[in-house]
């Protein structure tokens, strides 16, 4: 009963074609090297606007730490609930797209510098745009993390 395997041998070490298992770990380097660029050019791009001040760069630094402070407890439950495809899905679809409609907001206020004089409240409501798409990308990164690489520990273990 003691020397008893919990599980069984093959279902320890299934077998993944490999190049699912390439095109895993390709995709999910390029998602973290993508959120990792967007976390410095987001910095400079804040700058770029509101070059007196490092106000802007610091405000979005606070909100990134912040939401995951608050939301990562949250984001770990639902990756352990949801199924590892769906939270695949959910990670790379939230990501890209909060990183798209940053993006939008960043070049709306590249495009029109002069928008914090001419209409404060389109300015507030683009940088708060940004603070929230960015907030949506590092929880959605920090799910692809938890995601991936919890296994990594269990494999390397082995």
């Amino acid at each position: 009963m003691l020397n008893e395997a919990l599980i069984s041998q093959e279902n320890q070490n299934p077998q993944f074609p490999k190049a699912l298992l390439y095109n895993l770990y390709v995709g999910h380097f390029l998602s973290r090297w993508s959120a990792r660029m967007w976390e410095f050019s987001v910095g400079l791009y804040m700058i770029n606007v509101w070059p007196d001040s490092l106000l802007l760069t610091a405000a979005y630094g606070v909100v990134e730490s912040g939401s995951t402070a608050l939301f990562g407890p949250l984001i770990g439950q639902w990756v352990d609930r949801l199924t590892y495809v769906k939270v695949l899905q959910l990670w790379l679809l939230s990501q890209n797209i909060s990183f798209i409609v940053a993006g939008g907001a960043v070049i709306a206020l590249l495009v029109r510098a002069d928008l914090i004089l001419v209409n404060l409240t389109a300015f507030i409501s683009l940088v708060s745009l940004i603070y929230i798409s960015g907030a949506v990308g590092v929880l959605s990164s920090l799910a692809g993390t938890i995601l991936i690489e919890r296994e990594w520990v269990v494999v390397i273990s082995e």
